[in-house]
């Protein structure tokens, strides 16, 4: 965290850069300080709330302040014509913290105010891990995909190679996340994709007791990510997901044998007082139900990947935005996506075996059924 004092206040406040569903700190200490207000704004929206003191002391967490910042986000809004889209997923808050203290007559006064940034991700991370790092990805060709990365600086860049070889320079424009399209059609095994200017800096989740975070590992044309391309597959469930880290991620499962539910909806009437026939409505003197839901199943399978893949996947079953890619619009290039949910379930991890299967069950929208 950082620290600045101003008037006798100290103020201990976030990073520059912060996730939006881990704790978001402000700690302030001053003589007879009552309390607190907060704004916070990302230029669009304002949200504010206040902490009271306790002995010239204020511990407040305002992350549910942040997350309302992205009630008015729009998932999925990837152009997966361009280079790259700049992601809402990310936001620059700017926020104010100003200290009161109470008058004699029982005012509040304003003694000292700070203005300072954080960059909030629409994420989480756990203790250790590493958001922003190398990684490695799985691109299969002829599906529509991105590869999220976090730029730290106003002017950045990645340099993408086909092979090895050195191909393609993208701007990235200003902090932000943004989502990089990588082309399907020149590599034919793999792709690098390099911090170009320095600016695509790694951030630790530091595990001490302010949950601060640390900045590790920025360095210019350092690889950052390698998409490995998969040839000849086109059957499947093609899924995006958004995970807690707020990237976007895609990977083709392999479709099981689809399990429809068909359960009561509305009520049995029976009327054996009136002829069974059709004299009095279709519903006659016979017993009939009123209405049926019905719910589509569908198990899917990642056979036998690695261990990092495999927990690559399992950031599916935690997100609350899962996609199925339908088919591309008449211009061959828009996608078509469908929101699915993800069945709740154990998955279990073997720690001994190098390759395993991940398997899940997508629960397909309701299908809509007639009512009487």
């Amino acid at each position: 965290m950082r620290t600045t004092t101003k008037n006798g206040v100290t103020l201990k406040y976030p990073d520059e850069i912060g996730f939006c569903f881990n704790p978001c700190l402000i700690v302030l200490e001053g003589p007879n300080v009552a309390s607190v207000a907060l704004s916070l704004s990302d230029g669009t929206n304002t949200q504010g709330t206040e902490f009271d003191a306790l002995g010239g002391h204020v511990y407040g967490d305002f992350r549910e302040f942040v997350q309302t910042l992205f009630d008015d986000t729009t998932f999925g809004d990837i152009d997966y014509s361009a280079k790259s889209t700049k992601s809402k997923l990310g936001k620059l808050v700017t926020l104010t913290a100003t200290a009161f203290q109470l008058s004699e007559a029982g005012e509040r006064v304003a003694v000292a105010e700070f203005t300072f940034t954080v960059f909030y991700v629409w994420g989480a991370l756990a203790l250790g891990e590493t958001y922003n790092g190398q990684r490695e990805v799985t691109l299969f060709r002829g599906f529509p995909f991105t590869v999220g990365l976090y730029n730290d600086g106003n002017e950045g860049a990645v340099l993408v190679s086909n092979d090895g070889k050195a191909t393609t320079v993208i701007s990235l424009d200003g902090q932000g996340v943004f989502d990089v399209t990588v082309p399907n059609e020149t590599a034919r095994h793999f792709y690098i994709i390099s911090d170009f200017k320095g600016t695509l800096a790694a951030t630790t989740f530091d595990d001490t007791y302010d949950l601060t975070f640390r900045k590790i590992g920025a360095g210019t044309f350092e690889d950052k990510v390698r998409v490995n391309i998969v040839d000849g597959v086109d059957d499947g469930f093609y899924l995006r997901w958004i995970d807690r880290h707020g990237f976007y991620c895609y990977w083709l499962f392999k479709k099981g044998a689809e399990q429809f539910q068909v359960a009561n909806g509305g009520e049995y009437l029976r009327n054996n007082l009136l002829a069974y026939d059709q004299s009095y409505g279709y519903q006659g003197g016979a017993g009939r139900r009123q209405a049926y839901t019905r719910q589509d199943t569908v198990p899917v399978c990642a056979p036998l990947v690695s261990r990092e893949t495999w927990d690559y996947l399992l950031g599916i079953a935690t997100s609350p935005v899962v996609d199925l890619f339908r088919a591309y619009k008449a211009d061959g290039k828009t996608p078509i996506w469908q929101s699915v949910t993800v069945q709740a379930g154990t998955y279990t991890k073997a720690m001994r075996t190098p390759l395993q299967d991940f398997a899940l069950n997508i629960l397909l929208p309701e299908t809509p059924t007639q009512t009487l």
